[in-house]
């Protein structure tokens, strides 16, 4: 059992500093020296992880998908400040959630031309969108959200809105405070309980 557990560890923080790596220098450098570099490890002890870049690519997806869901399920919270949490785990609010960002946009891109990646893309996408569409639910249950608006199009525009403002906090860099960012959400979904 401890190989296992070895393994998990060695697993996720080889997929840790590919995000590093991402983030830092960009797609161009997802390169198997350059991420064993990054993880202090041999590149071989890497490809017994990670066979190819696809593998390593593809997981990069799941664990930005797996610490999303993570983070969204230890939540506490109900109503309201669970819809404004939940979405928030979502946005590039602290460095990891960043460096999430970076890696799912610039992964994102290449599996616009890469048929073999897109399946791993399309899951986290995915899984955004059902975030998207369980907020509104939450908010229909508290009486938040006016019944004669359409919740599948109001799923769609809320995912736009949190898609626009994350791209634009990367854009912004610094610039883009996280109250800004919160802000923002707030007042989009303060809009969904009128008609």
């Amino acid at each position: 059992m401890p190989k296992r557990i070895d393994a998990e560890a060695r697993t996720e923080q080889i997929a840790a500093a590919a995000l590093r790596v991402l983030e830092r220098d960009g797609l161009a450098a997802l390169s198997v020296r350059g991420v064993a570099a990054e993880a202090g490890i041999a590149a071989a002890s890497l490809r017994r992880v990670f066979p190819t870049q696809q593998a390593l690519r593809v997981y990069c997806f799941e664990l930005i998908e797996a610490r999303a869901t993570t983070r969204i399920r230890s939540l506490d919270l109900t109503g309201r400040a669970l819809v404004d949490a939940m979405l928030g785990e979502l946005l590039p609010l602290d460095a990891e959630r960043r460096s999430e960002l970076v890696a799912q946009v610039q992964l994102g891109v290449l599996a616009l031309t890469d048929d073999a990646l897109r399946p791993a893309a399309r899951s986290l996408s995915d899984g955004v969108d059902r975030v998207c569409r369980l907020a509104l639910d939450i908010l229909t249950a508290e009486g938040m959200f006016a019944g004669s608006r359409d919740v599948d199009h109001e799923t769609r525009r809320l995912r736009a809105v949190l898609d626009g403002i994350a791209l634009h906090a990367l854009w912004t860099g610094d610039a883009a405070p996280s109250s800004q960012m919160l802000d923002t959400l707030a007042l989009h979904l303060d809009e969904l309980a009128g008609p």
